[in-house]
């Protein structure tokens, strides 16, 4: 395998504890302790990932900021990630660089942080957990690729928390905000299917998400009050469009299959039933202004559209929840982007994977 010329400006460390102190005292940490992002590691990555070191995968005119592949590892590295989920991060760059995600905006405003939804052959081949706590820690891939997206986000496109990035609260997700799709429950076909990539082969979606909020319902054994309690979680909306992410957990997906619902009838129903009156949402200090006549029977939905509505089965099978990911503040101006990840990088992990 040739060896990347990587290019990189190099700093001079007499240990590990020094890089610590490097990475706080230039803001380049998370606060976490990282692995040194040395030469020879960096080109260890990229070499297995059959990448070009100089390609440009990020461009953010705004910032008169770019970022190459090479920059992109070296974030990697110093997540923890293994080499072999080099190209996951990167597609995960390239979708946020995508114009409908607009990176610089959600990067700068709002308690959001870049959400990665892997589906396809790569969740079983990397080991990202998409059953018990998803959403949780315990699995070194979804730790490290979530957190090397953040990575990204902060030391390559301007996220500094307090001085390009001005989110009043921010979320756990910050750290790391990355699951799987559950192949195994999924009583449909895959979301990266849906989003119209081959079925034999990987995507990885990006959205700009909040942190996710429950819905618990342990008792129905029927679709309509399941449904509910999603869209119930739903209503907490900025009421301005753009998409949700909508988790279902294994429990809850079966009993809709087997009442013979399908994405499409899920999404139409939760659509529906996320709306609220004007009435409503004036008496929460959600509008301004003072409830009017006929404000009782005028409704707005939580998203424009069902079709904005991401479907994903997750989790574990033990309990009756699912749950939703809010959209960042702007809405409309930020949308869900996916990327297929291309046989090559695919036969790249596996080639890492099974090797003695």
């Amino acid at each position: 395998m040739t060896t990347p010329d990587v290019s990189a400006p190099r700093r001079r460390v007499v240990d590990a504890s020094a890089v610590q102190e490097l990475f706080q005292r230039e803001g380049w940490s998370d606060g976490l302790p990282v692995m040194p992002p040395t030469v020879e590691a960096v080109e260890q990555f990229i070499s297995s990932a059959a990448l070009d070191p100089g390609q440009v995968v990020i461009e953010l005119p705004e910032q008169g900021r770019s970022a190459t592949v090479e920059n992109i590892a070296v974030n990697a590295v110093a997540a923890g990630c293994r080499p072999e989920y080099l190209a996951v991060v990167v597609a995960a760059a390239q979708a946020m660089a995508s114009p409908p995600y607009n990176l610089h905006s959600t990067t700068v405003s709002g308690a959001t942080a870049p959400l990665v939804i892997v589906s396809g052959p790569a969740v079983d081949l990397l080991g990202i957990n998409a059953g018990y706590s998803v959403f949780g820690s315990g699995h070194v891939a979804n730790a490290t690729i979530g957190r090397a997206v953040r990575l990204v986000s902060q030391n390559l496109c301007g996220g500094v928390p307090g001085v390009v990035d001005k989110a009043t609260m921010g979320h756990p997700g910050k750290y790391s905000f990355c699951i799987g799709e559950s192949q195994r429950h999924s009583p449909w076909g895959p979301l990266h299917v849906e989003r119209g990539v081959p079925a034999d082969a990987s995507s990885v979606t990006v959205f700009a998400g909040e942190a996710p909020i429950f819905a618990r319902n342990d008792w129905a054994s029927t679709p309509e009050p399941i449904l509910a309690t999603i869209a119930d979680a739903m209503k907490v909306s900025h009421l301005t469009g753009g998409s949700f992410v909508v988790v279902l957990g294994p429990l809850h997906a079966r009993v809709l299959h087997r009442a013979g619902l399908g994405r499409a009838a899920i999404r139409s129903a939760l659509w529906e039933l996320s709306q609220r009156s004007v009435a409503d949402l004036k008496r929460a200090g959600r509008l301004a202004g003072d409830v009017e006549r006929g404000d009782d029977t005028r409704y707005r939905p939580a998203v424009e559209t069902p079709d904005d509505i991401v479907l994903v089965v997750a989790g574990g099978d033990l309990y009756g929840y699912s749950a939703v990911v809010p959209p960042w503040v702007g809405g409309h101006e930020s949308k869900p982007v996916t990327l297929q990840l291309g046989l090559a990088e695919l036969n790249a992990c596996r080639i890492i994977l099974e090797a003695p």
